[in-house]
Order: structure tokens, then sequence, then C-alpha cells
């Protein structure tokens, strides 16, 4: 059995990357990958697809063609909508993804892909038997512009529901959807949205959250193959 691991960034994969044993590095298009074992019977390709949803989307249909996962996590971090009680560092677990720009903005307010045209705009996502008790799981937005200000920030999380955005995991969801293949989305907390300004977010507040999910995803992956 093959997990396949994806991550925005080498840092928000950095940690389980070191963790593999008879490491392999492999270049395709731009992307890169690393297989190995995380552990006696772990087997794991990990693909560092870049930021945003059309990097995503690629990265993630070129680990499924020429590596045929069973199981792909989505790992990295995201930002927290304000009412939704999170902290930074909190690990999160998505219960289901959605596409929360992709549609018609209009007099009247916004509407989704599915509302006008009857597409497919989110996605049920896969979790492990072993995180069914976790704490902190539910709806994730993936957004094409991060979100800077309180008033848009509760707009969203009221449309939709939802705890935590990012950039990719709804279009990672999809490419999936299309393969047959279930995927898990787990994120730590780097920031909570707020009024800000073009200033890149705290770094060590990054580093925290990467590192945890990364952490809880090795933890896991332990626990489904003991």
């Amino acid at each position: 059995m093959l997990s396949g691991i994806i991550a925005p960034t080498k840092s928000e994969a950095d940690l389980v990357i070191r963790q593999l044993s008879e490491k392999e590095e492999i270049s395709i298009q731009g992307k890169y990958f690393y297989k190995g074992s995380l552990g006696k019977n772990i087997h794991a390709v990990i693909c560092i697809c870049g930021i945003g949803k059309a990097n995503a989307a690629h990265g993630a249909a070129l680990l499924i063609e020429r590596f045929k996962p069973n199981l792909v996590y989505v790992i990295g971090v995201g930002g927290a909508y304000p009412s939704s009680g999170l902290h930074i560092g909190d690990i999160v677990i998505a219960e289901k993804e959605i596409y929360g720009d992709e549609g018609l903005s209009s007099k009247d307010g916004f509407r989704t892909l599915n509302e006008i045209l009857d597409v497919q705009n989110e996605f049920i996502m896969y979790i492990p038997e072993q995180l069914i008790e976790q704490k902190n799981k539910g709806t994730f937005v993936t957004v094409s512009t991060c979100t800077g200000t309180l008033e848009k920030g509760k707009e969203i999380e009221k449309r939709f529901n939802a705890i935590c955005e990012n950039m990719e995991g709804a279009a990672i969801a999809h490419i999936c959807a299309f393969s047959g293949i279930p995927a898990a989305e787990i994120r730590g907390i780097s920031n909570i949205i707020e009024d800000r300004t073009a200033a890149p977010l705290n770094k060590a507040d990054i580093i925290k959250a990467a590192e945890n999910a990364q952490r809880f995803l090795l933890e896991h992956i332990g626990q489904a193959c003991a």
C-alpha cells in the first residue's frame, strides 16, 4: 500500500522528507517527488506541488498518474476564520473542501459555480478511522486570494460554515475524485483571519503550524500501519 503526501512547499514537508529511508528524489515537469519508507511497512511518495490551485492540481495529477497511491494526504498550513475558536498551531482536519471564489460576484451577492452552472464545487474528504474522534474537524475553503480583512473573513465563514482556508485543498480533492482515490487533509493553523497589511505572516507561526501538521501526520501514519 502506497500513501501519497502533497504539500505546497518543501518547508511544509521537510520533517516528513527527513524521515524517509531509502529515499529517492525525482523531478517530473518541474515538480519534486520524494519516494521512500516511513517505517517498516509504510511506503510513501511526497509531492511538493507549489502554491495555488493550478500547481496543486498539476502535482496531484502527476502523483496519481506516475505513482498510483492508494490514499492521498494533503498537509500544510491554513488560516482560521474569526469565529472558529482555533489558535495558532492547532491541527485541523477537513470534512469537506469547497472552491470559495469560483463563481459569480454580482450586485445580488456571490453565487458558487454549482449554483450557476450545476458543476461540482465541493468535495467530501476522507477521514481515516484513527482521526474520527479528533476535535477541530470541519469545512475548509480553497481560495485564490488569502483573506486579509475581518469583514471578508466573517462573510466567507458564514457562507460556507467553514473553519479554515487554504489555496490548494479543493483542487487536490477534485483530481483525487476523478481518479476514485480518497483524499485526507491535515493542516496547522498559521494565522487567524483579521484586518492585516500586505506584510508577510509571522514566520515563527508558520513554522510552528507546518511542523505540528507534519508531526501529526507522522504519528497518524504510524498508527494506521501498526
